[in-house]
């Protein structure tokens, strides 16, 4: 299956990442080329350029040994003629760049969602903002429907794949004129069907009894596939009588997960059905980060957030965090895991909650999305203006 193909990619491509032996400097840059957001090629490369200042600059600040700077210099050189003489935008709506020159070498994955500007140089890829995408990438199910046939898609990660047909009915007789069979029953009956005669025919009232069947019999497939294969979100398509038909007579449930509805031909090519999804997931996809916003902003206004990494550590290790929230510009860093009751520090040689030792942890964040991620807790990497000082790169939604 296509998104089952998708992930796997993803996620071979970040193992092959994360395995990679340790080198002196590697520059990883996340970059957000969403068209809607920055519409023109000169504002992702002037975005890119904040980027690359940022990492200099650091490299200035901290790296000691000259050769370091020279090898985040050269990295950034190769980002930067990468930018300038290959990148297309296509689909794409992020990237995600990785360079060592002192290795002469260089990876490029292109995401159709978009990630939130970073760029880290350190000895090994940077790869929260990927684990955290590929893990929390929303499933939306797609069904199509008209009065003869329902196609059931599914949708993740910008891939588009389509499961065998749940269920076809069968074709209606057709005059040679390519018209509705003519009966002596009148189109002005209401039904369904005879909104799908054209104008002036008569319907076959055994078309109706077809119609009919094949409706109440897609929608318990519908439903029962749902259970089957769960999505995030569901949308539907097809001619406005059948697909509310549908959507009604689906489970409440699944009725709830309706997200969006899609303009789009039941035989439509995937591609034109790609075309018309990709559409309305993007829709769906800025309302559900609007409400996200929303939710951080009533958050740090009714007490219901917490600032700070040892705070949200301590927090994440009992299980009440319900939203983490990581800030671009939070460098890796280590810290420290209790060998009995488990809980996340900071880097200490003693547990604060039970005083059993702990063992060393080379990247506090990387354990701490995971942990997130192994309680049911949504990760979100955020601007580090739309948090405040005191958070220290790090805060978080708690559950109570």
């Amino acid at each position: 299956m296509a998104t089952a193909a998708a992930g796997s990619r993803l996620e071979r491509e970040i193992g092959d990442l994360s395995h990679m032996h340790s080198a002196p400097v590697i520059t990883t840059c996340y970059l957000d080329v969403d068209g809607a957001h920055r519409p023109r090629r000169s504002d992702c490369l002037a975005a890119f350029g904040v980027l690359a200042q940022e990492v200099r600059q650091r490299a200035e600040a901290e790296a000691e040994d000259p050769a370091l700077r020279t090898a985040v210099e050269d990295d950034v050189a190769m980002l930067e003629r990468w930018l300038e003489e290959k990148f297309e935008r296509s689909r794409t709506r992020g990237l995600v760049l990785v360079a060592c020159s002192l290795e002469s070498w260089f990876r490029v994955i292109e995401l159709p969602v978009r990630v939130q500007d970073q760029i880290i140089a350190a000895h090994r890829p940077h790869l929260l903002q990927l684990e955290a995408i590929l893990a929390q990438a929303k499933r939306f199910g797609v069904a199509l429907i008209d009065h003869e046939k329902m196609r059931v898609l599914e949708y993740r990660l910008g891939q588009l794949s389509e499961y065998p047909a749940l269920f076809e009915g069968p074709a209606p007789h057709r005059e040679r004129q390519r018209g509705w069979n003519v009966s002596s029953s009148s189109s002005a009956t209401g039904d369904a069907a005879a909104r799908w005669a054209p104008a002036g025919t008569h319907v076959d009232r055994r078309e109706v009894a077809l119609a009919e069947r094949h409706l109440v019999r897609c929608a318990a497939a519908l439903s029962d596939h749902l259970d089957k294969h769960p999505v995030d979100h569901l949308l539907l398509g097809g001619p406005t009588p059948e697909r509310a038909r549908l959507e009604r007579d689906i489970s409440d449930r699944h009725r709830s997960l309706v997200a969006g509805y899609a303009s789009v031909r039941v035989t439509a090519p995937l591609a034109e059905v790609q075309e018309a999804i990709s559409a309305v997931v993007h829709d769906v996809e800025k309302r559900d980060e609007e409400t996200i916003l929303s939710e951080m902003v009533s958050a740090f206004g009714n007490g219901s957030a917490i600032l700070g990494l040892k705070v949200v550590l301590a927090a994440l290790s009992e299980g009440r965090v319900k939203q983490l929230l990581i800030s671009t510009g939070f460098s890796s860093r280590p810290g420290a895991l209790c060998t009995s009751c488990h809980a996340l520090m900071p880097a200490q040689a003693a547990c604060e909650v039970c005083g059993a030792p702990t063992v060393p942890v080379d990247d506090i964040v990387d354990a701490a999305v995971e942990r997130a991620m192994l309680t049911g807790a949504q990760c979100r990497f955020i601007r580090a203006d739309q948090v405040g000082a005191a958070a220290d790169g790090v805060a978080a939604i708690t559950r109570y």
